[in-house]
Parts: C-alpha cells; structure tokens; sequence
C-alpha cells in the first residue's frame, strides 16, 4: 500500500479481466489511476496465432483426457468402496434411530 497525502492509504489491486494496475481510494471508494500492463499476445501476428491456437488446444485436449482417466479411476474405487460397505452392513443388525424422549 502507498501513502494518500489526504487519506492515508490507497489499494493497488491488479484487474483480473485486463490485469491492469488499478490505485483505488478505499475510502471515497475511486479509481484514482491505472496502469495497462502488456498484454502476452498483443505482439504475436496472424502467422503465430494458428501456432497458438494449435498448442492451447493441444492442451485443453490433454486437460480433457486427464480429467476423464482420473473420473474412470474414481468410479471403480467408489463401487470397490460400496460393496465393502454393504458386505460389511449385511452383518450388522441396522441400529436404532434415537428419538426425542430417549434423550431425557
């Protein structure tokens, strides 16, 4: 935080839309300035675009297939989990429910 000559302190808080630099009054509750941060693609031209495109969506693909290996992982360990808990809930006798007056 830097100083404010009038109020003391003023909030410097990065805009995650455009991840410009915004110096904020917290107590008039104003935007006193910002600042433009360089954006990563604003360089890149039409004949690296294809290029990026292709790799960001190489990665969503990898993305994708991870999330999928992980969730068919997770399926059989649950029904693994389930039919252990019903073998062992065959044995037991189910409990009681408490009711209101066995609490007195």
């Amino acid at each position: 935080m830097a100083d404010h000559p009038e109020n003391g302190t003023v909030l410097k808080v990065t805009c995650p839309c455009c991840e410009a630099l915004l110096t904020i009054d917290p107590v008039q509750g104003a935007v006193l300035g910002s600042e433009k941060s360089a954006h990563a693609r604003a360089g890149a031209d039409l004949k690296d675009a294809r290029r990026i495109l292709d790799q960001e969506s190489a990665r969503i693909q990898e993305r994708y297939d991870q999330i999928v290996q992980t969730e068919k992982g997770r399926g059989a360990v649950l029904d693994k989990l389930f039919k252990s808990h019903m073998e062992k809930s065959k044995d037991e006798p189910a409990p009681r429910p408490i009711r209101d007056i066995d609490l007195d």
